[in-house]
């Protein structure tokens, strides 16, 4: 049944067996996998069909030190969550990731490798990305013409899903007898029982100066990184530093991915022969090779992990006399203009200082029939509903750059907290405390450097990393990934839930999504986020009735 929580009278409770907060990747899939099970499941949303200003609005916060990107460009308030402005790409963490890295001083997460791979497995079909087969040849791309690197790794690949938006989904699910699902209704704190510390209630604001109960047995936290996080400092009324923040561990360590594109780099005939672009798996998956350095080389360099990739020239400057590129700068110019689009304020807002606007249309004027093929290619998948080409990536310029997505470490001082400014709900807002240290730039620096001149040995192409040094200065500004504000630990001394993903001090609140991961990895969160997801579902219904313990096929 699907509820709007405006019409829902001030006062009334609502309960059920299991409670899920937030109808993103994480919310969907635990929603998914409980019902299934035949749990009675009450979902809740604070957005609806839409993201309006009004919803912006509470997502609203105070950033403080480096640059980062407003807070409401980077969430969206809605059924589906961010998942309806996700770009789709998959990939797992690397064992390494997961591992104690001493060069590091990075201790081992409580999970490993092994225990994660069932649920990715199971993650890849939620996430409609074909085989959980990251190997570049084993997942059907060619086999790559090089001699073995100790240092490169090419052999690794991103998957993209098509990508999968939860909002449909949602809307099926809530058909089913078992499941509720209340939209435009934000929880704006948790309730916990004052003697056995369970939580018991969820605080529910449809609209100003209203409130309503949702009471649950267990409760699955999956509101996202930032607004999880909140949630949790704002239920204070037993603990007065807010849910499982007994020592002073929520909110702290927060990382994103910093992003970048550096370098220039000509390619051989053998690194054209590579397939370095999009190409398609034996199954019709989209995947693309990553750029690495191995396990081997982060340790003997003392680096943290990156990927790179090939990218294209930057397209704000109209002299590349690119009529394809000038179209992406023109774009992304009006949609700035216009205030439209994911990440128009956040990301992509350098694009509203576009100068040369009549060059560029020049270059789209003189170089139509190449814009037209493209355009052409770009919007078929969407008119037939075949997997849509995950981006614009023209890489048959002379010269192309090198991006990196790169690993920021844990540092307890980059963190969130609550600000005095509240919403229109009553919800203070949050101050973001966030800097990507000179280290993490060093290390990004270095592991550019690494990687460009190892590319070129191999004979992949001509490289010149002469302006590697500006990575010292950039503005790594993208908020999208919000991980370590609520991290994974054994001791509750060191973070917030266990190895289970269970809040420690409150045995039956859990939290499902990528704040609660203790190292970033350099790959984007979305595939773990559903594997832990499912694990949950798994840990849930285990402690139900027998008849809701197996697993759904």
């Amino acid at each position: 049944m699907l509820i709007d929580g405006r019409g829902i009278a001030p006062g009334s409770r609502v309960s059920a067996d299991v409670c899920v907060i937030g109808t993103g990747p994480a919310g969907a899939v635990a929603a998914a996998e409980l019902a299934a099970r035949g749990v009675d499941v009450v979902v809740v949303e604070g957005g609806g069909q839409r993201y309006t200003a009004r919803h912006a609005d509470t997502y609203r916060g105070d950033p403080l030190g480096d640059p980062h990107d407003p807070l409401e460009s980077v969430r969206q308030k809605r059924l589906g969550g961010t998942s309806l402005v996700w770009g789709g790409r998959c990939a797992p963490l690397d064992p390494l990731d997961l591992g104690a890295r001493e060069w590091l001083k990075l201790e081992a997460w409580p999970l490993t490798d092994d225990e994660l791979t069932p649920y990715y497995q199971r993650a890849q079909r939620h996430l409609d990305a074909g085989d959980y087969e990251y190997d570049a040849v084993r997942a059907g791309l060619q086999a790559a013409p090089l001699s073995p690197s100790e240092d490169l790794d090419v052999d690794r690949t991103w998957r993209w899903s098509p990508p999968t938006s939860f909002a449909g989904r949602m809307q099926e699910l809530a058909k089913a007898a078992n499941v509720r699902l209340i939209v435009e209704a934000t929880v704006v704190r948790l309730e916990r029982d004052p003697v056995g510390g369970a939580v018991r209630e969820a605080i529910v604001s449809p609209r100003p100066g209203v409130e309503i109960v949702v009471g649950a047995n267990t409760f699955v936290l999956a509101a996202g990184g930032l607004e999880s996080t909140r949630i949790l400092l704002a239920s204070d009324r037993q603990t007065p530093a807010g849910l499982g923040n007994e020592h002073d561990q929520v909110g702290r360590h927060y990382m994103t991915h910093p992003v970048g594109e550096v370098g220039t780099v000509v390619l051989t005939d053998l690194g054209r022969r590579l397939a370095l672009g999009y190409q398609k798996t034996r199954e019709g998956i989209y995947a693309r090779r990553m750029l690495a350095l191995t396990p081997e080389a982060q340790e003997e360099h003392g680096l943290a992990n990156l990927k790179a990739a090939l990218w294209f020239a930057d397209p704000m400057n109209p002299e590349h006399g690119d009529g394809l590129l000038s179209t992406f700068s023109l774009t992304y110019y009006a949609l700035n203009r216009a205030r439209m689009g994911f990440k128009a304020s956040g990301t992509h807002a350098r694009y509203a200082e576009t100068a040369g606007l009549r060059d560029h249309v020049g270059n789209v004027a003189r170089d139509w029939r190449r814009v037209a093929g493209f355009a052409a290619s770009w919007a078929a998948p969407r008119v037939t509903g075949r997997r849509v080409l995950p981006s614009f990536m023209p890489l048959d310029s002379a010269t192309c750059r090198l991006r990196f997505d790169a690993e920021q470490l844990p540092d307890p001082e980059n963190r969130v907290t609550l600000s005095r400014r509240r919403d229109a709900l009553g919800q203070r807002r949050l101050h973001v405390h966030y800097r990507v240290s000179d280290g993490d730039r060093t290390s990004i620096r270095r592991s550019m450097e690494l990687i460009g001149a190892e590319f070129e040995r191999l004979g992949l192409g001509r490289v010149d990393m002469g302006d590697a040094a500006r990575i010292d200065e950039l503005p790594f500004t993208d908020g999208t990934h919000q991980m370590g504000l609520l991290r994974m630990s054994d001791s509750p001394r060191d973070g917030v839930v266990d190895r289970d993903c269970r809040v420690h001090g409150a045995a039956n609140l859990y939290v499902a999504g990528s704040a609660v991961f203790p190292t970033a990895g350099a790959v984007g969160p979305t595939l773990l986020i559903v594997a832990l997801a499912c694990r949950i579902a798994d840990q849930v219904a285990a402690e139900r009735t027998p008849q809701a313990v197996a697993r759904p096929s």
